[in-house]
């Protein structure tokens, strides 16, 4: 009887250390996760940033081009 209760113990004591380091390792991973979320999120904004920074300057090179056409046709 007492052997069965030392196996008992043992048994329940395993299974909580168990479920300890589970939670642990599982939290841990919700944590990293969540930075390469913000990572992510921050090379998106960079590159779109970049992108709209691309756009203004093509506009800005298509309003040169209209001006050069115009002085151009005019000689």
């Amino acid at each position: 009887m007492a052997k069965r209760v030392w196996v008992l113990s043992l048994l329940v004591a395993i299974a909580i250390s168990l479920g300890i380091f589970t939670l642990k390792g599982w939290t841990g991973e919700q944590a990293g996760d969540e930075n390469k979320l913000k990572l992510i999120s921050e090379k998106i904004d960079r590159v779109l940033k970049n992108q709209e920074d691309i756009i203004k300057r093509l506009d800005d090179i298509r309003q040169q081009e209209d001006v050069i056409r115009i002085r151009a046709s005019r000689r």
